[in-house]
């Protein structure tokens, strides 16, 4: 299967790759083309030229698109939308299905594959990871995981924007993970910080197809947990 992943949580990444069958539990993937960006600020204008040359590249071009993932957040407001229309417009343009993994969920899943490679499988299953990526205003947005298999996370509790001190005590967690972390080093409380990153491309493939293959809903609605900064007037001023 060959599927487009588009994830613009902070900067901008996207890549295409095949899905392989499963290697111990674990869905393996061949990337075929990847292109990424930092810049927090320019989404709309690096996504268009990143997606024209990962879907020209030879490996991409001779195959068609059977699948595309997006980020869906927390993140903020522009750059998330300029993610999230690439990724409808491809899907409707090619007629396949566009599925929708949140930013946060990728981050765990990243952290505890880590986890998994240096200390072995049965201590990521066990292990406890607290999310944190940057939100801009000297906030975070937050939540708690856990493994759920090799491929998929399961949220413990709701998704969260909360200052950094607030976010320290949201819960028990064995790590801590995210650009957040990197951001506010104090939420980690000495414990160990993995994954400094806002969102994953290649780890939402995966989980995607897990959550896909357990009849999981996939929305592709965006998670923004507040109103974007720019807000349209509620009537107009009177002149003095």
């Amino acid at each position: 299967m060959r599927i487009l992943s588009i994830d613009s949580s902070l900067g901008s990444q996207l890549l295409v790759c095949d899905a392989q069958s499963s290697i111990e539990g674990r869905t393996a993937l061949e990337v075929l083309a990847s292109a990424e960006q930092p810049d927090s600020r320019h989404h709309a204008e690096s996504l268009g030229p990143m997606l024209a040359g990962a879907l020209t590249e030879p490996a991409v071009a001779e195959s068609p698109l059977d699948l595309v993932v997006g980020a869906t957040g927390p993140a903020p407001f522009t750059g998330l939308r300029a993610g999230l229309v690439t990724a409808r417009t491809v899907g409707r343009a090619r007629g396949i299905d566009v599925l929708g993994v949140p930013s946060l969920d990728a981050v765990a899943r990243l952290a505890l594959d880590a986890v998994a490679e240096r200390d072995g499988e049965d201590t990521a299953a066990s292990a406890t990871v607290l999310v944190v990526t940057d939100a801009r205003r000297k906030e975070v947005y937050a939540a708690r995981y856990r493994a759920r298999g090799a491929d998929d996370v399961e949220r413990l509790g709701e998704l969260a924007v909360l200052a950094p001190a607030d976010a320290a005590g949201l819960g028990e967690a064995d790590l801590v993970a995210g650009s957040g972390a990197v951001l506010y080093p104090e939420i980690a409380r000495g414990r160990e910080a993995l994954a400094p990153v806002s969102g994953d491309a290649r780890a939402q493939v995966r989980i995607a197809l897990a959550r896909r293959a357990a009849g999981d809903e996939l929305s592709t609605e965006p998670l923004y947990l507040r109103h974007a900064d720019a807000q349209m007037p509620t009537s107009r001023k009177r002149a003095l």
